[in-house]
């Protein structure tokens, strides 16, 4: 498995491929543009070229976009969803202008007001429809671009879809072109949304059964503060959370996630993340 982090790109997005290998790193994941926000500059042809030299140069890869967590394709109001659906089809062509092969995303959620509706199951099918969708709207639009579109699971706060892997695969079965479609699991999402890591070769199987496992092209590889079932995205360090070490050893000696990429997610930065990369490396050759 080839491991990375999610970098930093202040001052150029070039610097997310100087960071990466100061981390020695093989890989790493960005953002392309401040993730807090709807609308970014278009890129320069000295941005992208700056970018792609500096990638092509450092031998690191497959890279993965990270879209903006503003982006809700869920939503029920046809406003706010054409205006996420614009914003992730923005993001796309950052992504592909960049020779990115990876933009991830979060499904969505369904932002029913009534708590009691929360897991209400179609409330939830209407919202993964509509993520499924805005996915074939982007599409369309983009054929021909090479990136892949690859959704991530999520931890289940709020009112977020796409918590199983049974939710994961309603979307993608109603993606128009799901040769274009990959898929990441966050193992501390996972965790959160109820699923059990200790029961390894169980989380897998249940996967299989529902997603081609030639679609899994990525794990954010994050331990959790926050209890199994809980519901509630707070990763932690490897070592300091619930996860365990085992789990990543699991990972990590799994002949079956050789060609998937790995990302940390976790606190602390780089100063963390030499460390981690390092010790998962050895986990790799026990």
């Amino acid at each position: 498995m080839k491991l990375g982090a999610h970098v930093s790109v202040a001052g150029g997005l070039h610097n997310g491929v100087a960071e990466a290998l100061a981390i020695g790193a093989d890989t790493f994941q960005m953002f392309s543009k401040n993730q807090r926000q709807w609308i970014a500059k278009p890129l320069t042809d000295d941005q992208r070229d700056q970018f792609r030299t500096a990638l092509a140069e450092s031998g690191l890869g497959p890279v993965m976009i990270h879209d903006s967590y503003l982006i809700n394709m869920g939503s029920p109001d046809e406003t706010k969803g054409k205006r996420a659906q614009h914003a992730f089809l923005e993001e796309y062509r950052r992504c592909e202008a960049l020779g990115v092969p990876y933009l991830n995303f979060h499904p969505g959620s369904h932002t029913h007001p009534n708590k009691v509706m929360r897991d209400d199951h179609a409330t939830r099918e209407a919202a993964l429809e509509r993520i499924a969708g805005h996915i074939n709207t982007t599409l369309a639009k983009t054929e021909g671009f090479e990136s892949l579109l690859v959704l991530e699971n999520a931890a289940g706060q709020g009112t977020n879809v796409g918590i199983t892997f049974g939710e994961l695969a309603h979307i993608l079965e109603r993606v128009d072109d799901p040769s274009r479609m990959g898929v990441c699991i966050d193992t501390q999402h996972a965790w959160a949304a109820g699923y059990d890591w200790g029961d390894y070769d169980g989380v897998w199987t249940e996967f299989d059964s529902l997603i081609d496992r030639e679609r899994l092209v990525g794990m954010h590889l994050n331990d959790s503060l926050s209890d199994r079932g809980s519901r509630v995205d707070r990763h932690a360090n490897h070592g300091e959370g619930k996860l365990g070490e085992s789990v990543f050893a699991s990972i990590m000696q799994d002949s079956r996630l050789e060609d998937v990429a790995g990302y940390l997610e976790t606190p602390g930065g780089p100063d963390r993340w030499r460390p981690e990369i390092a010790r998962l490396r050895e986990l790799a050759e026990r």
